[in-house]
Protein backbone atom coordinates (compact mmCIF):
# COMPACT_ATOMS: atom_id res chain seq x y z
CA UNK A 1 0.00 0.00 0.00
CA UNK A 2 1.27 3.40 -0.33
CA UNK A 3 1.39 3.85 3.64
CA UNK A 4 4.20 1.34 3.31
CA UNK A 5 5.76 2.41 -0.32
CA UNK A 6 5.42 6.64 0.30
CA UNK A 7 6.84 8.15 3.34
CA UNK A 8 4.01 10.93 4.23
CA UNK A 9 3.74 12.63 7.23
CA UNK A 10 0.44 11.45 7.16
CA UNK A 11 -1.35 13.43 10.12
CA UNK A 12 -0.15 16.57 7.46
CA UNK A 13 -0.80 15.64 4.35
CA UNK A 14 -3.77 17.19 2.09
CA UNK A 15 -4.76 15.50 -0.95
CA UNK A 16 -5.36 17.37 -4.09
CA UNK A 17 -6.01 16.21 -7.59
CA UNK A 18 -3.80 13.20 -8.26
CA UNK A 19 -1.41 14.42 -5.67
CA UNK A 20 -1.34 12.48 -2.08
CA UNK A 21 0.54 15.01 0.12
CA UNK A 22 0.01 18.29 -2.38
CA UNK A 23 1.83 21.11 0.47
CA UNK A 24 4.68 19.50 0.63
CA UNK A 25 4.72 19.79 -2.91
CA UNK A 26 3.64 23.24 -2.51
CA UNK A 27 5.77 24.75 -0.32
CA UNK A 28 8.91 24.35 -2.68
CA UNK A 29 7.17 27.58 -4.46
CA UNK A 30 9.64 29.19 -2.62
CA UNK A 31 12.91 28.09 -4.47
CA UNK A 32 11.28 28.44 -7.51
CA UNK A 33 10.03 32.34 -7.30
CA UNK A 34 13.33 33.54 -5.16
CA UNK A 35 15.88 31.95 -7.66
CA UNK A 36 13.88 33.44 -10.65
CA UNK A 37 14.17 36.91 -8.85
CA UNK A 38 17.74 36.59 -8.15
CA UNK A 39 18.42 35.77 -11.61
CA UNK A 40 16.68 39.40 -12.78
CA UNK A 41 19.03 40.38 -9.88
CA UNK A 42 22.21 39.15 -11.58
CA UNK A 43 21.00 40.24 -14.76
CA UNK A 44 19.88 43.74 -13.63
CA UNK A 45 23.19 44.25 -12.78
CA UNK A 46 24.88 42.72 -15.55
CA UNK A 47 22.81 45.27 -17.82
CA UNK A 48 23.89 47.81 -15.41
CA UNK A 49 27.83 46.62 -15.74
CA UNK A 50 27.27 47.16 -19.37
CA UNK A 51 25.71 50.37 -19.53
CA UNK A 52 28.06 52.14 -17.46
CA UNK A 53 31.16 49.82 -17.64
CA UNK A 54 33.70 50.57 -15.22
CA UNK A 55 37.41 50.20 -15.36
CA UNK A 56 38.62 46.59 -15.93
CA UNK A 57 41.77 47.35 -13.55
CA UNK A 58 39.70 48.21 -10.36
CA UNK A 59 37.32 46.07 -8.11
CA UNK A 60 36.66 42.62 -8.10
CA UNK A 61 35.87 40.75 -11.31
CA UNK A 62 32.34 39.76 -11.76
CA UNK A 63 31.21 36.52 -12.49
CA UNK A 64 27.66 36.73 -13.67
CA UNK A 65 27.42 32.89 -14.96
CA UNK A 66 28.45 31.58 -11.68
CA UNK A 67 25.93 33.83 -9.82
CA UNK A 68 23.18 32.88 -11.99
CA UNK A 69 23.53 29.41 -12.06
CA UNK A 70 23.00 29.60 -8.56
CA UNK A 71 19.45 31.43 -9.15
CA UNK A 72 19.25 28.72 -11.95
CA UNK A 73 20.01 25.53 -9.36
CA UNK A 74 17.98 27.08 -6.59
CA UNK A 75 14.71 26.75 -9.16
CA UNK A 76 16.28 23.15 -9.81
CA UNK A 77 16.00 22.34 -6.31
CA UNK A 78 12.28 23.26 -6.42
CA UNK A 79 11.28 21.05 -8.96
CA UNK A 80 13.33 17.87 -8.16
CA UNK A 81 12.15 18.52 -4.69
CA UNK A 82 8.44 18.47 -5.54
CA UNK A 83 8.82 15.31 -7.75
CA UNK A 84 10.28 13.94 -4.76
CA UNK A 85 7.10 14.77 -2.35
CA UNK A 86 4.67 13.00 -5.01
CA UNK A 87 5.43 9.87 -3.35
CA UNK A 88 9.00 10.48 -0.91
CA UNK A 89 10.91 6.80 -0.63
CA UNK A 90 14.65 4.98 -0.08
CA UNK A 91 14.58 5.23 -4.25
CA UNK A 92 13.97 8.63 -5.25
CA UNK A 93 16.09 10.54 -2.36
CA UNK A 94 18.56 11.76 -4.35
CA UNK A 95 16.25 14.28 -6.00
CA UNK A 96 15.65 16.30 -2.76
CA UNK A 97 19.36 16.78 -1.89
CA UNK A 98 21.15 16.80 -5.28
CA UNK A 99 20.58 19.99 -6.09
CA UNK A 100 21.34 21.05 -2.84
CA UNK A 101 25.30 19.78 -3.18
CA UNK A 102 25.28 22.12 -6.21
CA UNK A 103 24.40 24.79 -4.49
CA UNK A 104 26.79 24.75 -1.93
CA UNK A 105 29.87 23.18 -4.38
CA UNK A 106 28.71 26.47 -6.28
CA UNK A 107 28.76 28.92 -3.02
CA UNK A 108 32.59 28.01 -2.31
CA UNK A 109 33.20 27.92 -5.60
CA UNK A 110 32.06 31.19 -6.08
CA UNK A 111 33.58 32.93 -3.00
CA UNK A 112 36.87 31.78 -3.74
CA UNK A 113 36.42 32.92 -7.48
CA UNK A 114 36.31 36.36 -6.22
CA UNK A 115 39.59 36.58 -5.13
CA UNK A 116 41.37 34.26 -7.42
CA UNK A 117 40.06 35.32 -10.92
CA UNK A 118 43.37 34.00 -12.26
CA UNK A 119 42.44 30.28 -11.30
CA UNK A 120 38.73 29.58 -13.17
CA UNK A 121 37.11 26.42 -11.92
CA UNK A 122 36.80 25.13 -14.87
CA UNK A 123 33.25 23.39 -15.24
CA UNK A 124 34.46 19.86 -16.30
CA UNK A 125 36.04 19.45 -13.02
CA UNK A 126 33.52 21.35 -11.44
CA UNK A 127 30.93 19.07 -12.34
CA UNK A 128 33.51 15.79 -11.79
CA UNK A 129 33.09 16.77 -8.07
CA UNK A 130 29.42 16.98 -8.40
CA UNK A 131 29.35 13.72 -10.36
CA UNK A 132 31.65 11.97 -7.61
CA UNK A 133 29.33 13.27 -4.72
CA UNK A 134 26.76 11.64 -5.75
CA UNK A 135 27.78 8.65 -6.88
CA UNK A 136 29.25 8.37 -3.08
CA UNK A 137 25.45 9.08 -1.83
CA UNK A 138 24.34 6.48 -3.55
CA UNK A 139 27.03 3.85 -2.61
CA UNK A 140 26.68 4.86 1.04
CA UNK A 141 22.72 4.40 0.55
CA UNK A 142 22.24 1.64 -0.86
CA UNK A 143 25.75 -0.37 0.09
CA UNK A 144 26.57 1.59 3.26
CA UNK A 145 28.75 -0.62 5.67
CA UNK A 146 32.27 -0.53 7.23
CA UNK A 147 34.17 -0.74 4.02
CA UNK A 148 32.12 2.04 2.61
CA UNK A 149 32.52 4.73 5.59
CA UNK A 150 35.99 3.52 5.94
CA UNK A 151 36.65 4.73 2.60
CA UNK A 152 34.46 8.10 2.58
CA UNK A 153 35.95 8.99 6.03
CA UNK A 154 39.88 8.63 4.59
CA UNK A 155 38.61 10.94 1.54
CA UNK A 156 37.11 13.61 3.94
CA UNK A 157 39.88 14.41 5.71
CA UNK A 158 42.58 14.21 2.78
CA UNK A 159 40.03 16.40 0.41
CA UNK A 160 39.93 18.94 3.53
CA UNK A 161 43.84 19.17 4.56
CA UNK A 162 44.54 19.31 0.38
CA UNK A 163 42.12 22.39 0.43
CA UNK A 164 43.51 23.72 3.37
CA UNK A 165 46.98 23.67 1.79
CA UNK A 166 45.84 25.49 -0.92
CA UNK A 167 44.25 27.95 1.09
CA UNK A 168 47.16 28.63 3.87
CA UNK A 169 49.45 29.14 0.48
CA UNK A 170 46.68 31.01 -1.41
CA UNK A 171 46.52 28.39 -3.94
CA UNK A 172 50.39 27.98 -4.37
CA UNK A 173 50.26 24.95 -2.63
CA UNK A 174 50.39 21.86 -5.49
CA UNK A 175 50.74 18.33 -4.40
CA UNK A 176 54.18 17.92 -5.78
CA UNK A 177 57.59 17.24 -4.48
CA UNK A 178 58.81 20.04 -4.52
CA UNK A 179 56.36 21.84 -3.24
CA UNK A 180 56.31 19.60 -0.16
CA UNK A 181 60.32 19.93 -0.50
CA UNK A 182 60.56 23.60 -0.56
CA UNK A 183 57.88 23.70 2.48
CA UNK A 184 60.07 22.12 4.60
CA UNK A 185 63.08 23.42 3.22
CA UNK A 186 61.81 27.03 4.54
CA UNK A 187 60.99 25.93 8.04
CA UNK A 188 64.01 25.98 10.07
CA UNK A 189 64.40 29.51 8.37
CA UNK A 190 61.47 30.60 9.90
CA UNK A 191 60.61 28.20 12.87
CA UNK A 192 57.65 27.23 13.82
CA UNK A 193 56.11 30.88 13.40
CA UNK A 194 53.27 30.74 11.40
CA UNK A 195 53.58 32.54 7.84
CA UNK A 196 50.03 33.32 7.65
CA UNK A 197 48.58 33.61 11.77
CA UNK A 198 44.85 34.43 11.17
CA UNK A 199 45.10 32.07 8.11
CA UNK A 200 46.36 29.30 10.52
CA UNK A 201 43.91 29.35 13.24
CA UNK A 202 40.54 29.68 10.79
CA UNK A 203 42.20 26.64 9.22
CA UNK A 204 42.58 24.61 12.10
CA UNK A 205 39.30 25.61 13.58
CA UNK A 206 37.47 24.05 10.23
CA UNK A 207 39.81 21.17 10.21
CA UNK A 208 38.59 20.12 13.96
CA UNK A 209 35.23 20.73 12.74
CA UNK A 210 35.45 18.09 9.61
CA UNK A 211 37.39 16.15 12.08
CA UNK A 212 34.84 15.68 14.29
CA UNK A 213 31.88 15.23 11.22
CA UNK A 214 34.24 12.21 9.76
CA UNK A 215 34.85 10.58 13.64
CA UNK A 216 30.76 10.80 13.68
CA UNK A 217 29.94 9.75 10.84
CA UNK A 218 32.67 6.39 11.23
CA UNK A 219 31.39 5.71 14.69
CA UNK A 220 27.41 6.28 14.12
CA UNK A 221 27.42 5.32 10.23
CA UNK A 222 23.89 6.47 9.69
CA UNK A 223 21.82 4.85 7.15
CA UNK A 224 21.00 8.36 5.49
CA UNK A 225 24.22 9.10 4.27
CA UNK A 226 22.85 12.00 1.92
CA UNK A 227 21.50 14.19 4.59
CA UNK A 228 25.00 13.48 6.57
CA UNK A 229 27.68 14.56 3.89
CA UNK A 230 24.67 17.68 3.37
CA UNK A 231 25.36 18.36 6.47
CA UNK A 232 29.12 18.37 5.62
CA UNK A 233 28.33 20.67 2.75
CA UNK A 234 26.57 23.20 4.47
CA UNK A 235 28.65 23.49 6.97
CA UNK A 236 31.92 23.97 5.04
CA UNK A 237 30.30 26.96 3.22
CA UNK A 238 29.31 28.59 6.30
CA UNK A 239 32.87 27.80 7.68
CA UNK A 240 34.26 29.56 4.10
CA UNK A 241 32.05 32.64 4.55
CA UNK A 242 32.90 32.90 7.49
CA UNK A 243 36.58 32.97 7.04
CA UNK A 244 36.17 35.23 3.93
CA UNK A 245 34.33 37.48 5.99
CA UNK A 246 37.18 37.57 8.76
CA UNK A 247 39.63 38.08 6.05
CA UNK A 248 37.97 40.91 4.80
CA UNK A 249 37.41 42.81 8.08
CA UNK A 250 41.08 41.97 9.00
CA UNK A 251 42.37 43.58 5.50
CA UNK A 252 40.61 46.60 6.38
CA UNK A 253 37.55 45.97 4.06
CA UNK A 254 34.48 47.47 5.30
CA UNK A 255 31.01 45.29 3.37
CA UNK A 256 28.58 47.86 2.62
CA UNK A 257 25.18 48.18 5.23
CA UNK A 258 22.86 46.19 2.82
CA UNK A 259 25.60 43.40 2.43
CA UNK A 260 25.71 42.98 5.87
CA UNK A 261 21.93 43.12 6.45
CA UNK A 262 21.75 40.57 4.06
CA UNK A 263 24.26 38.35 6.09
CA UNK A 264 22.01 39.19 9.27
CA UNK A 265 18.66 38.03 7.06
CA UNK A 266 20.50 35.34 6.31
CA UNK A 267 20.96 34.17 9.81
CA UNK A 268 18.43 34.53 11.13
CA UNK A 269 16.36 32.77 8.57
CA UNK A 270 19.41 29.36 8.61
CA UNK A 271 18.76 28.83 12.53
CA UNK A 272 15.02 28.47 12.09
CA UNK A 273 15.33 26.54 8.94
CA UNK A 274 17.64 23.73 10.03
CA UNK A 275 15.79 23.62 13.22
CA UNK A 276 12.88 22.18 11.29
CA UNK A 277 14.80 20.35 8.79
CA UNK A 278 16.49 18.37 12.08
CA UNK A 279 12.52 17.51 13.20
CA UNK A 280 11.72 16.08 9.99
CA UNK A 281 8.51 14.89 9.79
CA UNK A 282 9.05 11.63 8.22
CA UNK A 283 12.35 9.16 7.59
CA UNK A 284 12.95 7.08 4.61
CA UNK A 285 16.06 5.60 5.67
CA UNK A 286 13.75 4.10 8.62
CA UNK A 287 11.17 1.20 8.06
CA UNK A 288 7.88 2.78 7.07
CA UNK A 289 6.13 1.65 11.17
CA UNK A 290 9.17 4.19 12.17
CA UNK A 291 9.05 7.13 9.71
CA UNK A 292 5.08 7.30 10.57
CA UNK A 293 6.04 7.37 14.42
CA UNK A 294 7.52 10.53 13.30
CA UNK A 295 4.73 12.02 11.70
CA UNK A 296 3.28 15.13 13.19
CA UNK A 297 0.16 17.36 12.94
CA UNK A 298 0.28 20.31 10.80
CA UNK A 299 2.47 23.36 13.07
CA UNK A 300 1.51 26.09 10.57
CA UNK A 301 -2.12 27.64 9.36
CA UNK A 302 -2.92 23.92 9.63
CA UNK A 303 -1.70 23.25 6.43
CA UNK A 304 2.29 22.98 7.02
CA UNK A 305 4.27 21.01 8.57
CA UNK A 306 7.56 21.31 10.25
CA UNK A 307 9.01 19.99 6.56
CA UNK A 308 7.36 22.22 4.33
CA UNK A 309 8.80 25.35 6.72
CA UNK A 310 11.91 23.79 6.20
CA UNK A 311 11.10 24.94 2.04
CA UNK A 312 9.85 27.96 3.10
CA UNK A 313 12.36 29.48 5.40
CA UNK A 314 15.65 27.81 3.80
CA UNK A 315 14.58 29.13 0.06
CA UNK A 316 14.71 32.58 1.69
CA UNK A 317 17.96 31.48 3.87
CA UNK A 318 19.02 31.17 0.78
CA UNK A 319 18.00 33.99 -1.30
CA UNK A 320 19.37 36.43 1.60
CA UNK A 321 22.87 33.94 1.29
CA UNK A 322 23.26 35.12 -2.62
CA UNK A 323 22.33 38.09 -2.05
CA UNK A 324 25.42 38.51 0.66
CA UNK A 325 27.64 36.59 -2.14
CA UNK A 326 26.15 39.09 -4.94
CA UNK A 327 26.67 42.31 -2.90
CA UNK A 328 29.34 42.36 -0.02
CA UNK A 329 32.42 42.99 -2.16
CA UNK A 330 30.49 46.36 -3.34
CA UNK A 331 32.80 48.50 -0.93
CA UNK A 332 35.48 47.42 -3.52
CA UNK A 333 34.20 48.98 -6.60
CA UNK A 334 36.73 51.97 -6.57
CA UNK A 335 39.66 50.01 -5.23
CA UNK A 336 42.74 49.07 -8.15
CA UNK A 337 42.67 45.30 -8.34
CA UNK A 338 46.22 45.17 -7.16
CA UNK A 339 45.32 46.73 -4.24
CA UNK A 340 42.66 44.37 -3.43
CA UNK A 341 44.07 41.43 -1.12
CA UNK A 342 44.02 37.85 -1.94
CA UNK A 343 43.32 35.31 0.45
Amino acid sequence: SSRDFCYYNFLCAHPLGGLSDFNHVFSNVGYLALGALFMLQVRRRKLRRRRKPRHEEYGIPAHYGLLSSLGAAMMMVALLSASYHVCPNALNFQFDTAFMYVLAVLSMVKIYQARHADVNARAHATFGVLALLIALVVWGVVGGGPLFWSVFTVLHVFTFLLLSLRIYYVGQFRLEKQSVQEAVAALPSRGLRPLYAPRLVMLLIANAVNWGFALYGLFTQSADFAGHLLSVLLCNTLLYMVFHLSMKLLHGERPRWYAWLFLAAGAATWMPALYFFVSGSSDWSATPAQSRERNHECRVLQFYDSHDLWHLLSALALYFTFNALLTWDDGLAAVKRTDIAVF
